[in-house]
């Protein structure tokens, strides 16, 4: 049976392309490390988009996780109008964003309890001035979780994250299979657990129901899978694989 963490679990959620549902997922990962005893803070570099004056619309959800002793204002520190690429929004929004802010941004949400980190649009769309993404943000210090639809046309896009999160040199847990529109009842997603597990040789850790949040224990479920994962990972490298000072 895998081993839960002992210490802070720390996790990325990112996802084969935007819509996927990465924050239905952050939202239900915290919620059930929590329910599991677990102290657990959230962070989202940047969101874009869904603007209602102060906020974009993932930045808002994302607030509503806030506790555990976490300031609001580390949750999504990033917020800009236009729904585009978090570096184009960034500059149309008059600001310069470097990788060392994010990465300042996100060593601050670190400590002695667990943390979950959104991604923003896929692994390879932009969030610093400088063109650089989430996988240049977490290589090699930080694990990831990949968010993927049953949809036609997931085998491509997870198996191309997938490859591009290795090349990067980011350890991926598993994927996370999110029913992210009604079901189709289609070949595609009843055979697509087992073509993207062959396909990108990770296990699928959960699949999420198109109504999940009406589902009793769906969160503790999902919270109990990637801890298991977390676990195995740290038996395979051992208790120095990932440095609690690799992002300072």
């Amino acid at each position: 049976m895998p081993v839960a963490p002992s210490g802070p679990c720390e996790v990325v959620v990112v996802g084969s392309g935007t819509g996927v549902g990465k924050t239905r997922v952050t939202t239900l990962l915290v919620q059930g490390l929590r329910a599991l005893g677990r102290r657990t803070w959230v962070h989202k570099p940047i969101s874009c988009g869904g603007w209602d004056g102060t906020s974009a619309d993932d930045g808002r959800v994302l607030a509503g996780l806030c506790g555990d002793g976490q300031d609001p204002s580390s949750i999504c520190p990033l917020q800009f109008p236009e729904p585009a690429a978090p570096s184009l929004a960034a500059r149309l929004a008059g600001r310069h964003i470097s990788l060392a802010d994010l990465r300042s941004a996100l060593d601050a949400c670190r400590g002695d309890h667990d943390l979950v980190i959104e991604g923003a649009g896929g692994v390879l769309s932009p969030l610093s001035a400088d063109r650089r993404g989430i996988l240049d943000l977490v290589a090699g210090r930080l694990p990831a979780l990949v968010v993927c639809t049953p949809a036609l046309g997931t085998l491509n896009a997870t198996a191309l994250t997938v490859a591009a999160a290795r090349q990067a040199g980011v350890e991926l847990l598993g994927l996370i299979l999110n029913q992210a529109g009604a079901p189709q009842g289609t070949i595609a997603e009843s055979h697509a657990q087992e073509e993207l597990e062959a396909l990108c040789a990770l296990p699928v850790l959960s699949m999420l129901p198109h109504a999940v949040e009406s589902a009793p224990g769906a969160a503790t479920t999902l919270a109990q899978a990637v801890l298991g994962a977390w676990g195995q990972a740290g038996e395979r490298h051992g208790p120095q694989s990932r440095p609690r000072e690799a992002l300072r």
